[in-house]
């Protein structure tokens, strides 16, 4: 039997965001050909597992931008509410692209998004908001998507009246990493990056 790897041939799709990413900086369109890829980073093609049933975290007033104290995500400082639910929103997306306070980088806190990520509030119906992101020309490494990603979720669904995210890119949906590497396309809730929020135990 040959030692030579064979690749494996997986779609776009199926690589989800990790993949839009670098395709939203390729500028390679979207519903391209499936192409062959030696590896998967993350375990990026695993199975999605099913929603936690652990309750929802979120602070106890809000809404609030969460960063990064380490690897565990945080509450930080209040957002500004606006008017309606949708411009409250907009708000804290803007306000999470802006990064980290001066307050909150005395307080140790920081953010995976990079400087060149761009966030914009699309649709809000029914408590699901539709976010498009932009990356630019970085490339964000697969092990921190989890991290950008619940930065995204808990945020926006710290703001009340928001209990779900869709992610877009180039207007395409796009699946999303969940804390482990698994894919999943369908919305997110604070629930699923609960584990983010919780201080690892040594052992």
């Amino acid at each position: 039997m040959s030692g030579t790897r064979r690749p494996r041939w997986v779609a776009p799709s199926v690589v989800g965001l990790a993949m839009a990413f670098a395709t939203t900086a390729c500028g390679a369109p979207s519903g391209s050909a499936a192409r062959p890829i030696e590896s998967v980073p993350y375990d990026l093609t695993a199975p999605a597992p099913a929603a936690s049933s652990s309750s929802t975290p979120a602070p106890s007033r809000g809404p609030h931008v969460f960063l990064l104290r380490g690897d565990v995500l945080r509450p930080a400082s209040p957002v500004i509410a606006g008017g309606d639910v949708r411009s409250t929103a907009a708000r804290a997306l803007e306000t999470l692209v802006e990064g980290p306070s001066d307050q909150d980088r005395g307080a140790g806190l920081s953010t995976a998004l990079g400087p060149e990520v761009r966030l914009s509030l699309t649709d809000l119906v029914d408590g699901r908001a539709t976010v498009e992101i932009q990356v630019g020309e970085q490339a964000l490494g697969a092990g921190r998507l989890p991290l950008v990603i619940g930065q995204i979720v808990l945020t926006l669904t710290s703001v009340p009246g928001v209990d779900e995210v869709v992610l877009t890119a180039e207007g395409s949906r796009i699946a999303a990493p969940l804390p482990g590497g698994a894919l999943t396309d369908r919305p997110l809730r604070a629930r699923d990056y609960a584990a983010l929020t919780a201080t690892p135990t040594a052992t």
